[in-house]
Order: structure tokens, then sequence, then C-alpha cells
């Protein structure tokens, strides 16, 4: 044993060791999984061609969220809806939101997605026929949050079917985070 071992011995030694650590970076990760989905149903009397209060959106509702609990979601449909070739479907875009009911948590992002009905049923951009099935695959890529996402970013997959007066959808990704921290 050398002779500054011996004079600071064992926790001495693990000390040094601690700080000639701490002058190394060092990568820290955080994730968070979405994992949610909702059900709705809205009465012909009480259709009104949207789900959301005036202006708010084309789409809202609330999603059960894993681990997270309620939130709501905004849906703003976007300029494109375009026919991919596949009978009734079209390439979609949109922005997407949702916001923790819990303390107000809140991420939204970019939308692009397939959005496909039989017949001309799609045919109504903005304000779908009340009933009329439907389906959409979409993927969203939430960034910039605040509360429970900040720092967080990811893509995110967003699916939903409508027919009749029923509305199911789900929220499946995870948002993540890699950081280095260095020492000062």
């Amino acid at each position: 044993m050398g002779p500054v071992r011996r004079k600071l011995g064992v926790a001495g030694s693990l000390a040094l060791a601690s700080v000639a650590l701490l002058g190394q970076p060092a990568a820290a990760t955080t994730s968070l999984s979405i994992d949610g989905s909702y059900f709705s149903t809205i009465t012909k009397p009480d259709w009104q061609g949207t789900r959301c209060p005036s202006g708010e959106g084309d789409e809202c509702g609330v999603f059960e969220l894993v681990g997270l609990g309620p939130a709501d979601y905004v849906y703003v449909y976007g300029p494109t809806f375009e026919p991919n070739g596949q009978r009734g479907c079209f390439d979609i875009d949109g922005t997407f939101a949702i916001t923790l009911r819990s303390d107000g948590s809140r991420v939204s992002g970019p939308l692009l997605g397939v959005f496909c009905a039989p017949g001309e049923s799609a045919n109504q951009l903005g304000t779908p026929a009340y009933g009329g099935p439907h389906s959409e695959h979409d993927t969203i890529a939430f960034a910039g949050g605040t509360g429970a996402f900040a720092g967080l970013s990811g893509a995110v997959a967003f699916d939903k079917r409508e027919a009749g007066a029923e509305s199911r959808g789900t929220l499946t990704g995870t948002l993540s985070a890699s950081t280095t921290l260095a020492s000062h």
C-alpha cells in the first residue's frame, strides 16, 4: 500500500475515487410511457359536427392514460387530405395535444397519418357525416412539453375507429430524453 493510501484508508480512497468520477460526464436517460384509450358515444340529436368547444379544435376528448390519469386531447385537422391510392383512404396531417388533468402538464406535436372511410363519407373534410364509419392510423411527433413532459420527445401512435354513435381510440408510445450531466 502506498503512503497516500495508507494515510487515507478505505474511506478516504473511496472519497478520492468519487471526486475523480464527478469530473467525468455521465449520461442520464428519462422516459415516459404513453398508453391510453378512450371510448365515447354521441347521439345524433347532440351531434354538432365537432366534439370541441367553439374554436378549440376539430376533435376533443379525454384519454385515460395508464399511470398518468385522465388527459384532455385536442386534435386540429391540417390542410392535407389527399387520396393515397387506396380506395376510400387519404393521407392527412394536423396537430395533436394532450393535457394531464392532474397537474396541467402538456405536450403537443404534428400528426401525419391515414384516414379511411367507405363510400363518400370521407369527402366531408372538417364536418364528417354523423355515424359514417371510418378509421385513422396516425403518428404524432410529440416534443416541447411542460411539467411531466418537459424535455421529453418521441413518436406516439394514435389509432381510432368510429361507427354510428361510438368512437374508440388508443394512444401508445414512449417519450424520452437523453442528457449529459457535465461537471462544474
